[in-house]
């Protein structure tokens, strides 16, 4: 898939005051500032007397929850990860095409089994090595999948992409060679083998070689014999340890940046390694670029203090920007001096998102009545600014052949929503002002709390938008605030059950299993617990389906039942919005729809600023 839009910058001279286009007294100026998201305008690299330091710090709204390869999911730790480890296939921020990275070139795919089976083979480059020296071959690959497989070890989240390969091959006469061995025709092929799995040195994350007394295929099987042998609840166990989380020396990859210290709460530190072995190589492509000697996440939990941070230059990049912040950003002369302000597109959807397990949540007709009663425009003009796009499902519109565009949008209507309350079994009986129901036996009123990760402002508002306007209807909303680390704890153990959230995607054709098939929940990212046989049966259609046209009606149907049983109140898609350092030469950004919509591992000095010697 290939979104055709062009990422920039914008270096304003002049201050423009941003505001919702329906209050903005000058149109013209308004039309211009839009345009500006769209077309490049030119960069103010000016001429700088003082010297820097060889580092980029980038800000981070919380720590990640840690950095195992396999372990961890959340985007903090996602994106701290792409300069630690590697994959065989990696996503060009440019063409946003996959591109080989461990693999010497893309894979080759072979159907088999009349149709019912696929053999892809992959050869790896020559040359690699791990930092202690020792050769990158066929054999980590191999045992990266069967850790991912194993379900001793915490990967909930990538399993199900891949459980469709059922062997791995190796040769003997060539130790950077191997086949995967699928039991059905899967359209993602290329892109779940060559990206979805990190590859990590067999060596460090199994020193016992306990994962040699079980093969690839008996994983995968599920043998009981096999997978609850005490070798295997060992290598488990080991697996998921702590230390592959937080410590230096278990934290091992083969990408040009090593971890090297955790400070809790304050900042993590990348440093690029010496004698690196992709600097052979260096310049094929983004991902062997020579960018800057350390890469610093700052952890300041609350954005309002990141964009002060900002401004004291004790940050070099803030993605994430709220729109109230982006207009006053545009507004001011340091930040206009000392910055580029960068909105290119986004891979991304937010969602207001419904436990349907929880009892009061069950009937559809009470979760189309929630949906009524969210004002998505107003939360736009109030919290974004108009800046960002209404959805309508769980397909990107920019993906057009797959979106549906005869499903209509949720109108903001409190009548309509009381009226499904009521044919839901919802009625004020007591004369309090809320609506109550008889739920397994007991009369309740309808209360619901809805929980946002602290520090994040944006969800807090939208949660007291909504709260306001339900109360309209009879229905009394708490608006909870939690530790992100908690927050995700709770929402994968699904004892969450409304919430603000958002997802990031790859540049890739959708996939729906992770998210919506029903053994997805209490393990994938089901969070919602949505799901029957007809949804399953749908998904996995779509999976097996390779030609695009007839997958098409697929994903439409399945946007159908999502925009009738409403297990998530789609909200929008929009912009990256990044502020970055005029230091970093503007033609190596990296700028990009993929999260976080820039690349730091090639940030390059721009003319006129200089080092620091160290």
């Amino acid at each position: 898939m290939v979104i055709i839009s062009l990422p920039l910058c914008v270096s304003i001279s002049h201050p423009i005051n941003q505001r919702p286009m329906n209050s903005f007294p000058f149109k013209g100026l308004m039309l211009l500032l839009i345009s500006l998201f769209f077309i490049g305008y030119a960069f103010n690299n000016g001429i700088s007397t003082e010297k820097y330091k060889d580092e980029v710090r980038i800000h981070q709204l919380s720590d990640p929850t840690g950095l195992h390869p396999h372990c961890t999911s959340d985007a903090g730790a996602t994106e701290i990860k792409k300069y630690i480890f590697q994959r065989l296939l990696e996503y060009d921020y440019n063409t946003l095409q996959l591109i080989p990275v461990l693999a010497k070139k893309l894979p080759e795919m072979e159907v088999i089994d009349d149709g019912k089976g696929m053999l892809i083979t992959y050869e790896l480059r020559e040359g690699m090595t791990w930092d202690n020296g020792k050769p990158i071959t066929a054999k980590d690959v191999e045992f990266s999948f069967k850790a991912v497989q194993n379900p001793k070890v915490d990967a909930p989240n990538i399993r199900p992409y891949v459980n469709f390969v059922t062997d791995i091959k190796l040769y003997p006469d060539n130790p950077l060679k191997l086949t995967m061995v699928c039991d059905k025709v899967y359209f993602l092929w290329d892109h779940t083998t060559g990206h979805d799995v990190i590859i990590v040195p067999k060596h460090i994350y199994d020193p016992e070689r306990l994962s040699d007394k079980f093969t690839y295929a008996q994983i995968h099987n599920g043998d009981s014999q096999i997978i609850d042998s005490s070798e295997n609840i060992a290598f488990g166990k080991y697996y998921n340890d702590i230390k592959f989380h937080r410590e230096q020396d278990f934290i091992i990859g083969s990408g040009p940046y090593k971890f090297v210290k955790w400070n809790t709460n304050q900042n993590i530190i990348l440093e690029r390694k010496e004698n690196w072995w992709g600097d052979k190589i260096e310049g094929e492509n983004m991902y062997f670029a020579k960018g800057p000697k350390r890469i610093v996440y700052e952890t300041i939990n609350d954005l309002t203090s990141a964009v002060v941070a900002l401004k004291a230059g004790r940050l070099d990049v803030l993605s994430g920007i709220r729109s109230g912040d982006w207009a006053d950003l545009q507004e001011s002369k340091k930040i206009q001096d000392n910055f580029n302000l960068c909105a290119p597109p986004a891979l991304v959807y937010t969602f207001l998102g419904i436990n349907v397990r929880v009892p009061k949540f069950k009937d559809k007709k009470t979760r189309q009545a929630l949906a009524y009663l969210l004002d998505v425009e107003g939360i736009n003009e109030k919290l974004f600014y108009g800046l960002v796009t209404r959805i309508v499902g769980s397909v990107l519109p920019s993906l057009k052949e797959d979106y549906n565009n005869n499903l209509p949008l949720y109108p903001f209507d409190i009548d309509q929503a009381k009226a499904l309350l009521k044919e839901a079994g919802w009625e004020d009986t007591d004369g309090n002002g809320l609506v109550d129901k008889v739920i397994n036996g007991k009369r309740v009123d309808f209360k619901i709390t809805f929980t946002y990760n602290l520090g994040n402002d944006t969800r807090k508002n939208m949660g007291l938008i909504f709260q306001e306007d339900a109360r309209k209807a009879g229905i009394e909303v708490e608006v909870k605030g939690i530790e992100w680390s908690v927050f995700l704890e709770k929402l994968k153990a699904n004892k969450i059950e409304m919430w603000y959230g958002g997802w990031v995607f790859d540049p890739r054709p959708s996939d729906p299993k992770q998210l919506w098939h029903t053994s997805s929940y209490g393990g994938g990212s089901n969070y919602t617990g949505f799901g029957n046989a007809e949804t399953d049966k749908l998904i996995e259609g779509i999976q097996n389906e390779l030609d695009p046209i007839k997958r098409s009606v697929l994903y439409k149907r399945w946007q159908e039942i999502l925009h009738d049983e409403v297990p998530y109140i789609f909200m929008f898609t929009g912009h990256h919005q990044i502020a970055i350092h005029k230091r970093f030469d503007s033609e190596h950004l990296g700028l990009s729809e993929i999260d976080p919509g820039f690349w730091a591992g090639g940030f390059q000095l721009a003319k006129g600023y200089s080092l620091e010697k160290e």
